[in-house]
């Protein structure tokens, strides 16, 4: 049975959002997690040099959502990051970059229809997530 991680619509419908903000550069932000479930959304800057292609969450953001996760109990489990041109799967370089094999990896996909998958990398192996 594959592994599932419960998106509630509020933290969906805030993911997309900031993505489709910052179209056509790459969005990113940090999720905070807790028995199976997405707790909180953490959009953050992207500090790439190259933020239509690549993203890097910005020292504050990431700490200011580590404080907050923290003092509720929950860790910063995760992270989220959009293709505005692309696929909702991990790209080479995000699967190079995925240094934490237990956080899940969300890919926004920001085609036509965009789209949202869930996906676990761990030691260069990528494994889809179910969102529920």
């Amino acid at each position: 049975m594959p592994e599932t991680l419960r998106l509630p619509p509020e933290a969906r419908e805030a993911i997309l959002e900031h993505c489709l903000a910052a179209a056509p550069d790459e969005a990113c932000g940090l999720l905070g997690v807790a028995g199976g479930a997405v707790r909180a959304v953490y959009p953050a800057g992207n500090d790439s040099p190259e933020p239509e292609r690549s993203f890097v969450v910005r020292p504050g953001d990431h700490y200011r959502a580590l404080v907050h996760a923290e003092a509720r109990g929950w860790e910063v489990g995760g992270c989220y990051h959009s293709h505005p041109g692309g696929r909702a799967e991990p790209s080479g370089a995000d699967v190079a970059g995925a240094l934490d094999p237990n956080w899940f990896y969300l890919v926004v996909g920001l085609g036509p229809d965009p789209m949202i998958r869930a996906w676990r990398i761990r030691h260069g192996t990528v494994t889809e997530v179910e969102l529920g």
